[in-house]
């Protein structure tokens, strides 16, 4: 068969093309062992030191006559493709840059052969997170403003109250995006005063809705000196603050707050010593983290120093400590001062509990190294049996944990929104997240990346199928090449062509170059011109974004395919036609003409 028609047998379906090859029994053989010994390879030196498996990977990208090289490709390896200036990128020859990129032992060291960007890469993410917490920027302020909002707030009975605390009236106000600064005390205190049950109160006829917003919460005229007991005020008001404030915290998932909750609340008052507090980690984690203490990250001798001396003595230890947490901690659990009864005290049976709530709802407290733990174990075991959007954002646990990782909190993040981001993935710059232009929002379509690879989004790894893949194509090439190489360079060229930006990537590859000679009816001495020159005739003949378009890169194929044959005849049928056209052929010899000949052929 002549090479245009060899050609379309192939290209025309390209995976059963491939299912052929993947059937052949040294194939399958060689794809076998790949796939059951890559994922053990921990080092550079492991694989290139394994014959057999780096073979296979250099024949999937091409560079089989480089199999040799080891030294060469140790280098490349080592540098990695992170810095534009490393030895893969500075080659010309792009297929080392993406060889060093599927094998990336310098970003990923000995996870590189089993590196997945939705299990590792994310598991890393949340990790990060978690280990910030505290020292996120602007997280000691709203702390400490926090704190002292939910210790003092119930306290305050009227607008006098409020009016009369200027911390907890700033607080208020910042938190529905009011400046305190610029605010007439006047207004606001008119605002409270004629409160929000009334379509004609000041609040719901200022045009400005932040102050029914303040007066929503805080509606003294409706729940009187029961205002701030409510949960618009308790959790309303530092969820808005927290929102007002910019900051994404890691946070534990409602579940776990609410059952940690209610296990304090049941266990708390049989506690009466500091011992059995110590003894209790469960009750201690939350006794902490209400106050913004990690139990994980301190010592039991620590806190029980810390206890043991009160609260009374401004030489004692948690008054001695810069960070005010703990004298807070042990201003509640102050078994200095009230021996067994602390734990009967409200500070400790009711705003204890309440400010865990509240803390870790918003992110303040960190979580404990128990649940993260947990949370991880679970994430692990879990992510590789998701294979689509439907499914991780079925399992509530799974789809918290993953959007955590990239700084979106699984409370405020529409479903819907997040749902685009990952239907649509990230390679296309129009898709829905690269047009947000939040880079949360393409981290996190880049990780999931079900558009992409599928089911298998979850457990990709550019080691194992994209090299497997790449190895089926180029068997499948170099078996055509073997029997016509005008059809390996047509199906070489078909798979490069999408990714063309320029003709001088056309001309750093001799067998694109080749063809693109060939279907512009060039001679081969046309190489040895100045490469300018070159460009600028290929420029005249062909947009190069062109080959992007299905259709237009199909009769170019048409006519490279027809030309070759007439350059490089398949049978003596083809040799009278080549003698008859033997005239210099250009672009300008029409594709019905070239197709007019492949039927002469096939008669």
């Amino acid at each position: 068969m002549n090479t245009y028609i060899s050609y379309q047998l192939i290209a025309r379906d390209i995976p059963k093309a491939i299912d052929r090859i993947e059937r052949q029994p040294i194939v399958d053989r060689e794809t076998k062992y790949y796939l059951d010994n890559i994922g053990k390879v921990s080092s550079i030196d492991e694989f290139v030191k394994n014959d057999r498996l780096f073979k296979y990977a250099m024949k999937a990208f091409g560079l089989q006559d480089m199999s040799y090289a080891k030294a060469f490709m140790v280098k490349a390896l080592k540098e990695g493709v992170t810095d534009p200036d490393s030895f893969a990128n500075k080659l010309t020859d792009k297929r080392y840059a993406e060889f060093v990129a599927a094998f990336n032992f310098a970003k990923y060291g000995e996870e590189a052969t089993v590196y997945s960007q939705a299990k590792q890469g994310v598991v890393k993410n949340f990790a990060l997170q978690f280990e910030l917490g505290p020292v996120q920027e602007g997280f000691t302020f709203a702390e400490a403003e926090t704190s002292y909002f939910l210790a003092n707030v119930t306290s305050v009975k009227s607008i006098d109250d409020l009016m009369g605390n200027e911390r907890l009236l700033d607080y208020a106000m910042t938190a529905f995006g009011l400046d305190a600064e610029t605010e007439s005390p006047d207004r606001i205190r008119q605002m409270l005063e004629g409160g929000i049950s009334d379509s004609d109160s000041p609040a719901n006829r200022h045009p400005d809705k932040r102050y029914a917003k303040l007066v929503a919460a805080f509606d003294f005229a409706a729940h009187g000196d029961q205002a701030t007991l409510r949960d618009e005020v308790l959790r309303g008001v530092p969820k808005a603050f927290m929102d007002e404030s910019g900051l994404l915290l890691i946070k534990t998932d409602a579940d776990h707050i609410a059952a940690e909750a209610t296990y304090y609340a049941q266990n708390i008052s049989k506690v009466t010593s500091i011992s059995d507090l110590l003894s209790d980690r469960r009750l201690l984690t939350v006794a902490m983290a209400a106050f913004g203490l990690d139990a994980d990250a301190e010592s039991p001798q620590r806190i029980r120093e810390m206890l043991a001396g009160g609260i009374a003595d401004p030489a004692s230890p948690a008054n001695k400590e810069t960070n005010k947490r703990y004298a807070a901690f042990v201003k509640a659990f102050n078994f200095a001062e009230y021996g067994a009864a602390t734990t009967s005290r409200p500070e400790v049976l009711q705003d204890t509990g309440r400010f865990y709530v509240v803390k870790s709802e918003l992110g303040l407290s960190k979580p404990s190294n128990a649940w993260f733990q947990a949370e991880t174990a679970y994430y692990q075991a879990s992510i590789g049996k998701v294979r689509s959007v439907d499914d991780l954002m079925a399992d509530k646990r799974l789809y918290n944990y993953a959007i955590a990782s990239f700084g979106l909190d699984p409370d405020k993040e529409d479903r819907a929104t997040i749902r685009k981001v990952l239907e649509r993935g990230e390679a296309d710059p129009a898709s829905f997240a690269n047009k947000t232009g939040d880079k949360r929002y393409i981290a996190l379509a880049k990780a999931f990346d079900f558009t992409a690879h599928g089911e298998g989004a979850t457990t990709y790894n550019a080691s194992r199928q994209d090299v497997v893949d790449k190895y089926m194509r180029q068997t499948l090439e170099e078996d055509a090449g073997n029997s016509n190489e005008g059809v390996r360079l047509a199906l070489y060229f078909e798979r490069k062509a999408a990714g063309l930006t320029n003709w001088y990537e056309v001309l750093a590859d001799k067998a694109l170059a080749t063809v693109v000679r060939t279907a512009f009816g060039l001679p081969e001495s046309f190489a040895a011109a100045d490469i300018d020159r070159q460009v600028k005739l290929f420029e005249s003949k062909m947009k190069i974004e062109d080959f992007t378009d299905p259709a237009k890169l199909a009769t170019f194929m048409t006519r490279f395919t027809s030309l070759y044959e007439i350059n490089n005849p398949t049978s003596p049928a083809l040799n009278a036609a080549s003698i008859l056209f033997a005239q210099p052929t250009t672009m300008g010899v029409s594709t019905n003409l070239l197709m007019a000949m492949q039927q002469l052929r096939s008669r």
